[in-house]
């Protein structure tokens, strides 16, 4: 390889750097090739990379007042919003994910709650559930497991059976909620239900929202850690989306679970008509305007630089402004502003979206 880069010429270089990743500097690369500047994201009117936040709470506002409110000790917006949302199971899910962060960071605020006896005791109860499973989580890590010491496998399979059992309780007092449910769906790939338990769990969930949004999300996850081959995955996905556009995603979530061993999946039809149907989602009110829409945003923007189309990228990305948190970032732990930030550069750089 080193003899290669001594004799090859200049521009053949260039161009094999750039068909890698464009967005990078080649003189950064290999000393002595042409300082060409890294895409300058800011000409899309997208925010420079210091700016960008992995805080998943922010997307929507509503949740991210009373996130605020509940790491400042305040639990009253939170309680507000949970009582108001409830039966609006997309919200619901949504302000539980990210109020559940905020009670593994610090409980203090939830315990108050708690002790004010307000009678909100479902309400507190599923973000308790939750806060249990990101406190495994954070003491486990985002690492691999091979990077994950023994201490920190322990922590995390130590209170996986009372997030579960929080789990429930959570379901007990408000049977007609799918939220506890969801949360047992994460459950199903740490605490490694077999198919049988799963099965048990998502009709349980689908009982009581057939197209719950996060409930799709971490299935299907369950389902690329647990089978043989992308096919179930990718019949579960597809089956999904036909029920509603809003699912559309799961195609996209289900080629980039595959990626690793597939390399022409981005090239599949499958796929691309899948890309094109959530920009159609996101073109609508419903679609763009939803407390998923950046979730959604996220997704196709990866897809579609995956697939070659990155210029139609740009617009989410711009959107998205700093947003950086979740999937499928977050998968990328401590990298997932630089993958991020990659991805939007090497949108701006498709020659296509000058």
């Amino acid at each position: 390889m080193k003899g290669y880069i001594e004799q090859a010429p200049e521009d053949e270089l260039v161009a094999l750097i750039h068909e890698v990743d464009p967005t990078v500097n080649p003189a950064e690369m290999v000393p002595g090739l042409p300082d060409l500047p890294g895409v300058d994201v800011t000409r899309w009117g997208m925010p420079p990379r210091p700016a960008l936040s992995t805080d998943l709470s922010r997307p929507v506002p509503v949740i991210g007042r009373a996130v605020a409110a509940a790491r400042a000790g305040d639990w009253r917006p939170a309680a507000d919003l949970l009582h108001r949302s409830y039966g609006d199971w997309g919200m619901r899910a949504a302000a539980v994910h990210a109020l559940g962060e905020a009670a593994a960071d610090d409980g203090n605020w939830l315990q108050a709650w708690r002790a004010a006896g307000t009678g909100h005791d479902r309400h507190i109860a599923v973000v308790d559930a939750h806060g249990l499973f990101w406190l495994a989580w954070k003491l486990r890590g985002n690492k691999p497991p091979d990077h994950t010491t023994a201490e920190q496998h322990e922590a995390f399979y130590r209170l996986l059976p009372q997030c579960e059992a929080a789990a429930r309780k959570a379901s007990e007092l408000a049977p007609d909620d799918p939220t506890p449910w969801c949360t047992l769906v994460i459950l199903a790939r740490g605490h490694g239900y077999d198919s049988n338990t799963f099965t048990a769990v998502w009709r349980q969930l689908q009982a009581r929202d057939p197209l719950h949004r996060a409930g799709h999300e971490f299935a299907l996850m369950y389902l690329a850690d647990t089978s043989d081959s992308p096919q179930p995955v990718f019949a579960f996905a597809e089956r999904a989306a036909a029920a509603s556009p809003a699912l559309a995603f799961l195609v996209v979530q289900a080629a980039y679970h595959a990626e690793d061993d597939d390399e022409k999946i981005w090239k599949d039809a499958r796929v691309h008509r899948a890309l094109d149907a959530v920009l159609h989602w996101l073109g609508t009110p419903a679609g763009g305007g939803g407390v998923y829409a950046n979730n959604d945003r996220r997704w196709a923007g990866y897809g579609l630089v995956s697939a070659g189309r990155g210029a139609e990228a740009v617009p989410l990305f711009a959107r998205l402004g700093i947003d950086a948190s979740g999937r499928p970032w977050e998968d990328f732990g401590d990298n997932a502003t630089d993958v991020f930030d990659s991805f939007r550069r090497r949108a701006c750089a498709d020659p296509r979206s000058a």
